[in-house]
């Protein structure tokens, strides 16, 4: 699991804006680069590699998190991300490892960032328990809009 830290601390008189906190589930490096150098200038990122830091970022970070990016396909992983998005939501639909068990349940917005959405209808993803899909490769202002919409409709506007 890799933290990305804020910026420096701001100038003196200058009070520094809160920056929500993003986990993002992803397997693949270059991705995860990409993603943190375009979000990381509005949110403090979170990057889980496989189910079971993905698991352990979310009992750390639970009460911090802005929302969730979840690439679906984990390569090396037990749990794929449709599975750990159902888990976090409170879905259990099967035996689960006992890092998996006990978790926080997330009621903050669940973005699938995939190459893979294409196997399913959004429908099909918006019941496993996301908010919205976006394909890879990233459009990262459809992506901010996402968020930006997700946590006006659902979370009244404020901060979560």
């Amino acid at each position: 699991m890799r933290r990305v830290l804020p910026p420096a601390e701001p100038k003196p008189g200058r009070k520094s804006q809160p920056r929500e906190l993003l986990l993002y589930v992803e397997d693949d490096e270059e991705n995860w680069e990409v993603a943190e150098y375009r979000l990381s200038a509005a949110y403090d990122m979170v990057r889980a590699r496989n189910a079971v830091e993905a698991c352990a970022a979310l009992r750390e970070h639970a009460d911090a998190l802005h929302g969730v990016l979840m690439d679906i396909e984990l390569r090396g992983s037990d749990l794929n991300g449709i599975e750990l998005t159902e888990l976090f939501r409170g879905k259990r639909t099967r035996e689960l490892p006992a890092y998996a068990r006990n978790l926080p349940t997330v009621t903050k917005p669940i973005v699938f960032v995939t190459a893979h959405g294409a196997r399913y209808s959004d429908v099909e993803l918006m019941v496993f328990g996301a908010d919205a899909v976006i394909a890879k490769p990233v459009d990262f202002a459809a992506l901010s809009q996402a968020l930006s919409s997700l946590v006006g409709k659902r979370f009244g506007g404020g901060r979560l």
